[in-house]
């Protein structure tokens, strides 16, 4: 019997031996699967609050995108004073909706006569002032306008952390207000509407206006922040087909480590289905990402590993989130490249492996880099083939992939199209529109929704579109392909 025992333990030994070998040499590589599309990405930004009126050099170096040292931000958080004193965010906001960035804005606090303490910190808003609020919220919009006239903001936000208790600008709410603010009073703002920008990602404040239909309705989008707390997946939300923005976070120091604490929250958030990234302080010292003369610090560097490649429209897509110790991977589609990042949080160099599925073979792929001596490298081309590559990652590195179809490749053969997301709610995006010179989109009864000859965007918008199936039948290379998409 003793015996018998000893057997089967050696048997179970060798057996756990093997099976730990397998799965840890099955996961040294990261696969990336271009056909598992997740989210939608509006982009990463930062905030002016407070900054005072911003430079030319210095908007030049946040949201411009041609040199290493612009860090092509795609969202610029601004703050709605409460004495309506808003011509520098005014300024900021118009320099930078002319490079095409995505203006979002936050208020600290309704104006102090609209709450219970009539003070600008602390207090509520009084439910008998909803509609001013509305008005004056509306007002600011009305005076964002851009050269042309058009109305700048993209994205309002009614309060800035409402859970906790500061000396400064401030309002409290708790989650039946913004349930009752939602459904009766925010369909008259004029952009899109986000609620609650929580200080500690607290769910709890959104979830009652998210399981309210006529609430739900009424908005775009969930803020969080993550001061004392990590991203999480917010599936109440992204079921209900909203999207999730981190809006406001940030670290002190310059150091590598917390640089690489930076890339991996922002790994992180991609991961657990965000949006965007927001940094707190755009130039403010201590927390910044540049400099008042304009040049870029360490942790704009590491920002701009994921801003300058990873651009508005584009999806994140599945990957391997831990390939190895102490590496952690995410990976985007946009329409014409893929994007892979890897943070490599170990002391030493590491050889990782990447297999891509479902994409071209015939691809180059550029490596930038960030580390304790690099910033935004260009580091050349890595070797691809067979749909993997291998490389070495830098010790305590941020690397960036970026993909684009090698030249003199004969393109009439690369006839692949994804059709992402799917189901999808404002738009649906192809992966490439190559050779295409027709696409038409009709409903499961044959009536015609859309028609676009020789199109040049990749993205059509079906936010119109009633919920139901659809076919999208897409011409190319004199061949027609049919694709079926849920409209949610």
């Amino acid at each position: 019997m003793k015996t018998t025992m000893i057997k089967i333990s050696k048997t179970l030994f060798f057996s756990i031996i093997f099976l730990f070998v397998f799965s840890k040499s099955n996961a040294q590589t990261a696969i990336i699967d271009v056909n598992n599309v997740h989210q939608y990405i509006d982009g990463f930004g930062a905030s002016s609050a407070w900054n005072g009126r911003l430079s030319n050099a210095e908007e030049n170096a946040a949201f411009n995108n041609a040199t290493n040292n612009q860090l092509g931000l795609s969202i610029l958080r601004v703050r709605i004073a409460p004495d309506s004193l808003w011509s520098d965010e005014f300024l900021n906001a118009q320099k930078a909706k002319q490079k095409g960035v995505m203006i979002f804005a936050t208020a600290w606090t309704p104006p102090a006569w609209m709450k219970t303490n009539d003070n600008t910190i602390g207090g509520v808003l009084k439910p008998e002032r909803y509609s001013n609020y509305v008005s004056y919220l509306n007002s600011f919009c009305n005076y964002m306008l851009d050269a042309n006239g058009n109305k700048m903001v993209d994205v309002l936000s009614i309060q800035n952390e409402p859970d906790i208790t500061v000396g400064y600008e401030s309002c409290y709410w708790n989650a039946t207000q913004f349930e009752l603010f939602s459904k009766n009073n925010a369909s008259d703002l004029q952009p899109k509407v986000m609620i609650a920008e929580s200080y500690d990602s607290n769910f709890q404040m959104t979830d009652s206006t998210l399981n309210d239909p006529l609430a739900a309705a009424n908005i775009s989008f969930i803020g969080v922040h993550l001061y004392g707390t990590s991203a999480s997946n917010y599936t109440n939300a992204i079921s209900k087909g909203k999207r999730v923005w981190m809006t406001e976070h940030y670290y002190n120091g310059e150091d590598i480590n917390t640089c690489l604490t930076i890339a991996n929250e922002i790994v992180d958030c991609m991961s657990n289905n965000f949006s965007a990234y927001i940094w707190w302080y755009l130039c403010a010292p201590g927390c910044n990402l540049i400099n008042s003369d304009a040049t870029i610090q360490k942790k704009g560097y590491v920002m701009a590993q994921f801003s300058k490649f990873i651009r508005p429209g584009y999806y994140r897509i599945d990957a391997t989130y831990q390939p190895q110790t102490g590496v952690y991977v995410v990976a985007f589609k946009g329409a014409s490249n893929t994007v892979i990042v890897a943070v490599n949080n170990n002391t030493t160099a590491i050889s990782q492996t990447f297999t891509i599925s479902n994409e071209s073979t015939n691809l180059s792929l550029t490596k930038y880099v960030t580390s304790s001596t690099k910033s935004v490298n260009a580091e050349g081309t890595v070797a691809y083939a067979n749909s993997s590559f291998t490389d070495n990652l830098d010790a305590q590195s941020i690397s960036t992939y970026v993909s684009s179809v090698i030249s003199g490749v004969d393109q009439t053969q690369m006839t692949t199209i994804h059709i992402f997301p799917n189901p999808a709610s404002d738009y649906i995006q192809m992966s490439s529109i190559l050779n295409v010179s027709k696409i038409q989109i009709t409903n499961l009864t044959g009536q015609q929704m859309l028609t676009v000859l020789s199109p040049v965007e990749t993205r059509i918008n079906i936010s119109t579109y009633p919920k139901g199936a659809y076919l999208i039948g897409i011409t190319q290379n004199e061949i027609m392909k049919t694709f079926k998409f849920i409209k949610y």
